[in-house]
């Protein structure tokens, strides 16, 4: 059997057991952990960056945490920020994550992924380096010169001597780069790794201290033009992660969905809270102070399961898909399968 045929069956049987454990036991199966609010860069369409090393929960506390998630049932670990790469305990923590059994999911800007890929690399399932500009106004952008060329030698080195790593590029679509998405694209064609596209929205939820990111969303009819410039890549074969079903009926239409997320990730922030979309000021718990079962089988966490089936405040592709998936809708169960498969 190819290498291509047996990515696919590791994974449909990952969809299939995540999906089995979602629907059938009404638990969330991956955890989004921002790991810290501390980053070197300073872009302006950031929400959670405070660079306060005070919230962050210890080595011990985080792979505690894994530990008790893994018994819940959890197969994966999103670990992202601010900069999760300014950790010095990260290597520890991804060794334990997937010690534990979760597969690992690293987000980075990629600054530093060059001087610690050989420390990490053993521990990595997967790495998602954001890049919004094909050259160096993403150094502009992002407030961190030599960042642009510090992604695509990340992409090289992961390619060429740790092969059994996922790359994928999250592309942040705002105010701005609406044109050019056609030469992103091609950039990370010519690199043979595959992309998402994440808008910038001002209803966005504000994270510490109250910030948003009004002004920095994409404008309505430039907005529209990339919406068909990625649906005209996608269909000539470009390596788009999100979905038609994604693009044509959310992003560019903006048809309500119904938003399954509870069922599929837990969100923690750096302190141990767990996200609440619906009421920020009010976590349904704290991985510091209670076990996961015990957060996952409580009232509030209840309470925000079933508030969210009426939310269609959020427009991040995680999100929406997420829920599409959930729903089993044919289409994007179809395009993760083949997300899943890709190098």
């Amino acid at each position: 059997m190819g290498k291509k045929s047996t990515a696919k069956l590791k994974g449909l049987s990952f969809l299939r057991k995540a999906l089995f454990n979602s629907k059938v036991k009404k638990r969330p199966i991956f955890l989004s952990h921002l790991i810290t609010t501390r980053c070197n860069c300073s872009c302006p369409m950031c929400l959670w960056r405070d660079n306060n090393p005070d919230l962050e929960m210890s080595t011990v506390e985080v792979l505690n945490f894994y530990r008790d998630s893994a018994r819940e049932g959890f197969v994966s670990t999103g670990i992202w920020g601010g900069e999760p790469l300014l950790r010095n305990d990260l290597e520890e923590i991804l060794r334990g994550a997937h010690r534990a059994g979760l597969t690992t999911v690293l987000l980075t800007n990629g600054y530093y992924l060059e001087e610690r890929l050989e420390e990490l690399s053993p521990w990595l399932d997967s790495v998602v380096l954001s890049l919004d500009y094909p050259g160096e106004e993403h150094d502009r952008m992002r407030g961190c010169p030599g960042l642009y060329q510090k992604v695509t030698r990340s992409v090289e080195l992961l390619r060429s001597r740790h092969p059994h790593i996922k790359i994928l590029v999250n592309c942040l679509l705002h105010r701005g780069n609406e044109r050019n998405i056609p030469a992103l694209a091609d950039l990370v064609k010519e690199m043979e790794v595959s992309f998402y596209v994440c808008p910038v929205k001002a209803e966005e939820l504000p994270g510490e201290g109250g910030r948003s990111v009004e002004g920095w969303e994409a404008e309505g009819e430039d907005e529209k033009e990339a919406v068909r410039q990625l649906l005209r890549l996608k269909k000539e074969g470009y390596p788009l992660n999100n979905s038609y079903t994604y693009l044509r009926e959310f992003l560019g239409q903006k048809k309500p969905f119904t938003c399954h997320l509870p069922l599929v990730a837990l969100l923690v922030r750096p302190d141990g809270e767990v996200v609440n979309c619906l009421d920020p000021a009010n976590p349904p718990g704290n991985v510091r102070k209670q076990s996961v079962g015990q957060i996952l089988r409580g009232a509030a966490y209840r309470k925000m399961r079933l508030g969210a089936r009426e939310c269609q405040h959020c427009n991040n592709p995680n999100v929406v898909e997420t829920s599409y998936l959930w729903e089993l809708r044919r289409e994007p169960l179809i395009n993760a399968l083949s997300v899943l498969s890709r190098r």
